[in-house]
């Protein structure tokens, strides 16, 4: 018996240290073995960062105490976990299966309003709604539209109307960058929808984009956008649209390398919620509502949250009611950090809804030039602005 134990003992010992050199040779090597897989790609992300810490506080019982010590425990067992990872419902929480159809059922666990606009409610929640892959392709259905250059021509005064006298510079820095995780979300004005998606190749959410840097820029604000099409870069590497955030923090990442003075990141959207809430008239002119949406997967997301309810307490003073409030999204929604970890200046912004039009977010990308110039003039005089330095990831 001694001698069999023995055996096991030496066999054991052999096969670990074989693993053992070999995990130094590979490393040393310079080897980069990986396996890749897109499905385990797109399944992890809809896994929450904490619901992984859960599971391995299993058999860390540290980890649990020190990360996330009031879990629960019906989802962290392995079975609960396996389960949530296949039907993205949590077990023991029925707003995880119903939440999404019924508004109502959202609680503050999910989503709450640090700062409620006038008549913002739960009920405002944010879905995002994955694009239809056929609205590339299927032109048929889409609404004829006239460009921007004709509307622009036909009238300018209200298109583009001048610039306001520069109250703040930045003297000649860019310090703004402006982009679109989602930049093909359109509206009903421009296209029909296809299922849940209204989209369009061209006429879109990245315009007002175009447009913010563009105010920016004429108020001495230094600004930079995007131009890159984060919905065909996703469809040329076969990647799931709910990878729509990872692929636009690569865009971040690099235009971080280029400008290290980029401080404030503006990640535009449009939002899915109807008229009546996400459009007011200020001095007769019609403008979509802003909502400033904040993820709290982001260790530090309360610096980002601070800096969004400044830029809605001066919205309220200069456009009243443009501002529809900060919302903050807890780990369990969607995809809950929007890259803002990358600094504390970086912002994911709801620009109006379905229904309203390419104008009136147009007339907010001026509005919200106005209320960030004032911003950062008022930011610079008490020494406020935001100077870390962008997080490297």
């Amino acid at each position: 018996m001694a001698t069999l134990i023995q055996r096991q003992f030496a066999v054991l010992s052999f096969i670990t240290a074989f693993l053992f050199v070999m995990t130094g040779v590979l490393s040393l090597g310079g080897n980069r073995v990986a396996i890749t897989s897109s499905a385990i790609q797109q399944a992890a992300s809809h896994i929450s960062s904490l619901a992984i810490l859960s599971w391995m506080g299993q058999e860390i019982p540290a980890l649990s105490a020190t990360v996330q010590a009031s879990s629960d425990a019906r989802s962290n067992s392995v079975t609960g976990f396996l389960f949530q990872l296949a039907t993205n419902i949590q077990p023991g929480d029925l707003r995880s299966l119903l939440g999404r159809e019924l508004p109502g059922m959202v609680t503050t666990e999910d989503a709450r309003f640090v700062v409620q606009g006038k008549g913002a409610t739960l009920a405002d929640f944010y879905v995002e709604y994955p694009a239809h892959p056929k609205q590339v392709a299927d032109t048929s259905q889409l609404v004829p539209v006239v460009e921007p250059q004709e509307q622009a021509a036909a009238k300018p005064a209200e298109e583009k109307p001048a610039p306001a006298a520069k109250p703040a510079t930045t003297n000649g820095k860019k310090i703004v960058f402006v982009y679109n995780s989602h930049n093909r979300e359109s509206w009903f004005s421009e296209t029909k929808p296809i299922g849940t998606s209204v989209d369009h190749p061209t006429q879109n959410i990245s315009l007002v984009s175009q447009r913010l840097s563009e105010a920016l820029n004429e108020r001495g604000i230094g600004a930079d956008v995007s131009k890159d099409d984060i919905y065909q870069q996703l469809l040329n590497k076969k990647m799931d649209y709910a990878l729509s955030y990872a692929q636009s923090l690569q865009v971040v990442k690099a235009a971080v390398e280029k400008n290290r003075e980029l401080h404030y990141f503006f990640d535009l959207h449009r939002d899915t919620a109807p008229r009546d809430r996400t459009t007011v008239t200020i001095k007769g002119k019609t403008y979509a509502r802003v909502m400033f949406v904040i993820g709290k997967r982001n260790k530090s997301h309360e610096k980002n949250e601070a800096f969004a309810t400044e830029l809605h307490q001066l919205m309220e003073k200069m456009y009243p009611e443009l501002s529809r409030g900060v919302m903050e999204k807890g780990a369990k929604t969607d995809h809950g950090e929007y890259n803002q970890s990358i600094s504390p200046g970086s912002l994911l912004m709801e620009i109006g809804g379905t229904e309203n039009t390419l104008q009136e977010s147009l007339n907010t990308a001026e509005a919200l030039a106005d209320v960030f110039a004032a911003y950062y003039l008022q930011a610079e005089k008490v020494g406020k602005t935001v100077t870390e330095e962008p997080a490297k990831r």
